[in-house]
């Protein structure tokens, strides 16, 4: 099973948001200078993550998006459900009853063994993933043990050196 490509541009979103200062909303230019890619395709990234309320968007002059929780709140699995909805990785064809259909007692009831089979599997995946936060993935990219935060809207200075500087400064400080 492969997710679909908007997953990891979502997950970068989610990450830009948790290292924002909380105060300061990111536009959807910044966002997209930062990831790069479709300007309206990441909107539509951000639209979808706002239905699913892991973060909110307000318009205007001093609009944006910021995370509707805390990273320790957001699951890997609440972004996957965002994105890819009910997760079904069995395709279901009914070729297994099909092949099976003039054998008794096995006749249709193919489809549903290995339809359940992959549910369970899917489940198992989806508990596991719940059990993996926004927070400790960007601690884990990241090296630290608190999230970092600073303004990605200050385009006043070089936002890699000053996130080079704070995640030294973390790491030094363990």
């Amino acid at each position: 099973m492969q997710l679909a490509k908007s997953f990891e541009r979502s997950a970068c979103i989610l990450v830009l948001l948790a290292t924002q200062e909380p105060a300061v909303p990111i536009t959807a230019a910044v966002i997209h200078q930062r990831i790069g890619g479709s300007a309206s395709y990441l909107r539509k990234i951000i639209r979808k993550l706002a239905v699913a309320g892991l973060v909110t968007s307000t318009s205007g002059n001093n609009g944006g998006v910021h995370l509707a929780r805390a990273p320790e709140t957001i699951s890997i699995t609440d972004l996957v459900a965002a994105l890819e909805g009910t997760l079904h990785t069995f395709p279901n064809t009914g070729d297994f009853d099909r092949v099976f259909q003039d054998i008794e007692p096995v006749a249709n009831a193919g489809t549903k063994i290995v339809s359940d089979l992959f549910a369970q599997a899917d489940q198992r995946w989806l508990d596991f993933l719940a059990q993996q936060t926004l927070a400790s993935l960007i601690k884990q990219l990241l090296m630290v043990e608190t999230i970092p935060v600073l303004d990605w809207t200050d385009q006043s200075s070089d936002k890699m050196a000053q996130l080079n500087a704070l995640l030294a400064r973390m790491r030094r400080a363990k």
